[in-house]
């Protein structure tokens, strides 16, 4: 014997604005006092927000991110690449080999020490990273739109210092 099943659908309009905001009436527990939830929640925003911005170049927030480094430091090796983004040298050597593929970047053997390789930007990846950095500042500015100047220099400083370690 099937066991019928109904379909689920989506409420109309009406009862969707009958229903008070998910938010605005949820109890949210301890997760109202938890950096990291809050961190995550500001995450998902930022990074849709990227997406929209950035999305028909097709580069991922970590894929800016090596680009950006690497541009400023032509010549890294791998493991600085790592080292300074805070990520295992397999996740960076995934990344170099993304960036590989899309023409932005290439290894090409270190000058100082034949056992590893330097991290260059391609031509096409120079100009890729300056289209970026210009689309990236105003998606950043958007995001922070409702800070004023000060308070997103508190804001990086802040953050800054939850992940950079205190000795």
């Amino acid at each position: 014997m099937a066991i019928k099943r109904t379909r689920k659908t989506a409420p109309d309009k009406a009862e969707v604005k009958a229903q008070p905001s998910l938010l605005s009436g949820m109890e949210l527990d301890i997760l109202d006092d938890i950096v990291g939830y809050r961190l995550r929640r500001a995450q998902v925003v930022v990074y849709q927000d990227y997406v929209r911005t950035v999305g028909s170049l097709d580069i991922r927030p970590s894929q800016f991110a090596a680009l950006t480094i690497i541009g400023a430091n032509p010549g890294l090796s791998q493991t600085t690449l790592a080292a300074t983004m805070g990520i295992d040298r397999s996740g960076a050597v995934i990344l170099i080999d993304a960036l590989e593929g899309k023409g932005l970047a290439s290894r090409v053997p270190s000058p100082t020490d034949r056992r590893t390789y330097a991290i260059m930007l391609t031509e096409k990846g120079g100009k890729t990273l300056a289209e970026l950095k210009q689309l990236v500042a105003e998606h950043d500015l958007r995001i922070t739109s409702q800070l004023s100047d000060a308070e997103r220099t508190q804001l990086r400083d802040l953050l800054h210092r939850l992940y950079t370690p205190q000795f």
